[in-house]
C-alpha cells in the first residue's frame, strides 16, 4: 500500500513503478535472503522518502521526463531505509512491523541482519553506478548516519537526562539525514546546485 496522501498524488505512477522494480532489484542468489527481500517488499509502507525523491526529480526537472538515475536514486533510498528498518527490528527485538512479522521473527535474527547487510550492499552497489561522486558522498554520509544514529540510541536508552539537542541529534542520524540527503542528491541529479 502505498500512502494515499493527495501530496504524493504527482508521483503515484513512479511509486508504482517503484514497488515492481524493487522486487526485481533484490533477486539475490540465495534463496532464504531472497525470500527475506520478498517479504519486506510484499509489506509495503508508505514510501514516503522515495515519494520525496520524485517530487523533488519532478519539480527540479520541469517539464521533462525524470531519469532513469532519478527513478534509481529513489529505489536506493527505499532500500536503504528497509535495511536500516530490519537491522533496527533486530536490535530493538520487535516482533511485529507494519502489522506483520518481522523479518528475524519470521526467520531468524542471522537471516535478518543477513538480509539488511544485503540490502546495503546493493544499494551500494546500484549507488556506485549511478557514477555520480557527489550523489554517493551524500548517500554514504546517510548509512554512517545511520549507524552511528542506532548507536547513539543504545548507549542513551532509557536516559531520562537525555537533553533535547541530544535527542534530535540522533533523530537526524536516524530518520532526517535519508531525507534530506536524498533529496540532495535528487536535485544533484538534475543539475542543481
Amino acid at each position: 500500500m502505498t500512502t494515499s496522501t493527495p501530496l504524493f498524488s504527482p508521483v503515484e505512477a513512479d511509486l508504482k513503478l517503484l514497488t515492481d522494480n524493487l522486487k526485481q532489484l533484490v533477486g539475490a542468489r540465495h534463496p532464504i535472503l531472497y525470500a527475506a527481500a520478498e517479504h519486506l517488499f510484499r509489506v509495503q509502507g508508505k514510501r514516503v522518502r522515495p515519494a520525496i525523491v520524485f517530487l523533488i526529480s519532478r519539480t527540479t526537472m520541469p517539464n521533462q521526463e525524470i531519469s532513469p538515475k532519478h527513478r534509481r536514486l529513489a529505489e536506493i533510498t527505499e532500500m536503504i531505509h528497509t535495511a536500516s528498518l530490519v537491522h533496527d527490528d533486530v536490535v530493538d527485538e520487535s516482533e511485529i512491523r507494519r502489522g506483520v512479522p518481522t523479518v528475524h521473527n519470521l526467520f531468524t535474527n542471522r537471516v535478518a541482519v543477513l538480509a539488511g547487510d544485503f540490502l546495503f550492499a546493493q544499494s551500494s552497489w546500484y549507488l556506485a553506478n549511478l557514477d555520480n561522486l557527489e550523489v554517493v558522498k551524500l548517500l554514504s554520509e546517510v548509512i554512517m548516519d545511520l549507524a552511528e544514529g542506532e548507536i547513539q540510541q543504545g548507549l542513551h536508552k532509557f536516559d531520562t537526562d537525555l537533553s533535547i539537542d541530544a535527542y534530535l541529534e540522533k533523530s537526524y542520524y536516524k530518520t532526517a539525514s535519508l531525507i534530506a540527503n536524498s533529496s540532495k542528491a535528487a536535485a544533484t541529479l538534475s543539475g542543481v546546485s
